[in-house]
């Protein structure tokens, strides 16, 4: 009996010093400190913008409602189109560095901060801050 209590306990002990760190990120927090990412967002507006004034002008010869409805539909396709161009290359950029900033402080998984309810290690700062760093020495040359 005082064995098996042995094992259990060593065990224990040795899963426990294998524990994987888990770390969080404020994914919005992370994407608002983006360097460029007003910029970015005021590219995407002004596409709104004109696909919406191209819409308007468009829908005026038409004359049944399922032709506009296909203009629209054309035009809401043209606009995802945009939005992933300009947005997938920041989300991989933060995905990458996420990584990085986790590889470099021992932690094993990342959630959003919005999925963590106790526990774990804020990221948040350190990535916002790697990634300003990325920006100043790309911009540096």
């Amino acid at each position: 009996m005082t064995l098996l209590c042995s094992a259990l306990m060593a065990l224990g002990f040795s899963t426990s010093a294998f524990a994987a760190e888990l770390g969080f990120v404020d994914w919005n927090a992370v994407v608002a400190n983006y360097p460029g990412i007003k910029e970015v967002a005021q590219e995407v507006v002004a596409e709104k913008t004109r696909l919406q004034a191209q819409f308007n002008e468009q829908a005026k010869v038409l004359t049944t409602d399922q032709e506009k409805i296909e203009l629209a539909n054309k035009l809401n396709a043209q606009m995802a189109k945009f939005e992933q161009r300009k947005y997938d290359p920041i989300n991989k950029k933060i995905r990458e560095t996420i990584l990085s900033v986790a590889q470099a402080n021992k932690v094993d998984s990342v959630v959003n901060a919005n999925a963590m309810i106790v526990g774990g290690k804020d990221l948040t700062k350190k990535v916002i801050t790697a990634l300003k760093v990325q920006w100043f020495m790309f911009m540096r040359g």
